[in-house]
């Protein structure tokens, strides 16, 4: 079986943040893994705006893991959606990072994800994948969330307001478990769709 080698959407992000790769090339390769032109202006949008920094990482891929990580990928938006957090722990590694546009932080390890996971639960939650490409154990998925605001979020109370969310997150895994997960979405577009009057 011959292995692939390929560098992972979050360290083509620290790499455009730290001038080592060109936003042009970065564009071309996110559009070369079959991310739509949706899904590439969200995660340049983030890129740009240092929302949360990366951690690098070179991971080398078996071609067979790709079937393999969209499944479980879909798995773990079943539980997502259905709130279990129980089958969602089980999906992260111990040492596993999360890092979201929300938080300027990345969340490192399954306790202090699923800390994040259960205070910021939206009962109403739907995720609805619009596109998805796997690459190794990478998967990128293109997603429209849609819910209530409920709960509140980092500078923001909950208001009750419906929200309707466009973006993109890229899950890597080792041995089946996520071992890293950057959620990109533009945060000022949160922002104005959930603030009150």
């Amino acid at each position: 079986m011959q292995e692939e080698h390929m560098t992972t959407i979050p360290q083509m992000v620290e790499d455009v943040r730290t001038g080592k790769m060109p936003r042009r090339t970065f564009i071309k390769a996110l559009t070369a893994l079959g991310i739509s032109a949706t899904g590439v202006g969200i995660i340049t949008t983030v890129s740009a705006s240092r929302a949360f920094s990366s951690q690098p990482s070179h991971v080398v891929h078996a071609t067979e893991e790709r079937l393999k990580n969209l499944d479980l990928h879909q798995q773990h938006l079943a539980h997502q959606n259905q709130s279990n957090l129980g089958a969602m722990s089980n999906d992260y590694a111990e040492h596993a990072v999360v890092q979201d546009s929300m938080h300027p932080t990345p969340f490192v390890g399954r306790e202090a994800i699923m800390q994040r996971k259960s205070i910021t639960a939206l009962p109403d939650l739907q995720i609805t994948v619009t596109n998805r490409v796997a690459h190794g154990s990478q998967v990128t998925a293109e997603w429209v969330a849609t819910g209530s605001h409920t709960t509140s979020f980092p500078g923001l109370p909950a208001t009750g307001r419906p929200f309707t969310i466009h973006g993109v997150t890229v899950v890597i895994r080792e041995r089946g478990k996520i071992v890293h997960e950057a959620l990109y979405y533009d945060m000022e577009h949160v922002h104005h769709q959930l603030r009150t009057v």
